[in-house]
């Protein structure tokens, strides 16, 4: 089962002031990448790039960005295009959640996921056929099992 990954999993693996939470992410997106579940849009790593290029805390990784982004390139195959659109308007009228998180979540459904990995939103709550996953009240091993070494 794919796992869709949103920006703050991919930004708290570059952030220095939040160690525990860094490591938590690495460690989500080390299983995902060993078991071939992880999936995100083109919009996360814009997203991430916006903001580690605007906001001081992030200075330190700004000389590297692009390469850690272009690592995750090959897992940035979510559909963002105009039906993805359309969907996250639905979505947001019927949750009244950020249009951001909307078009992720629209994204993360038309790709087939069973999971949305985000602190941001409500742990547990399913939006279309989408259940939110916060990684920091979850390990990987409690949503996926145990991991391939």
């Amino acid at each position: 089962m794919n796992v869709f990954v949103d920006s703050t999993t991919l930004l708290y693996t570059l952030d220095p002031t939040e160690a525990p939470k860094r490591t938590r992410c690495v460690l989500w997106l080390k299983s995902l990448r060993l078991l071939g579940s992880l999936m995100m849009s083109p919009q996360v790593l814009n997203e991430t790039y916006s903001v580690v290029m605007r906001k001081p805390a992030f200075g330190s990784a700004r000389g590297g960005i692009r390469a850690h982004l272009s690592d995750y390139a090959a897992w940035a195959t979510a559909p963002l295009n105009v039906e993805v659109l359309v969907a996250g308007w639905r979505l947001q009228d019927r949750f009244r959640v950020p249009f951001r998180d909307c078009l992720l979540l629209a994204s993360a459904n038309a790709a087939g996921c069973g999971f949305f990995l985000s602190e941001d939103l409500n742990d547990g709550q399913v939006y279309g056929d989408v259940r939110v996953i916060d990684p920091f009240r979850h390990a990987p091993s409690d949503v996926l099992g145990r991991a391939p070494s």
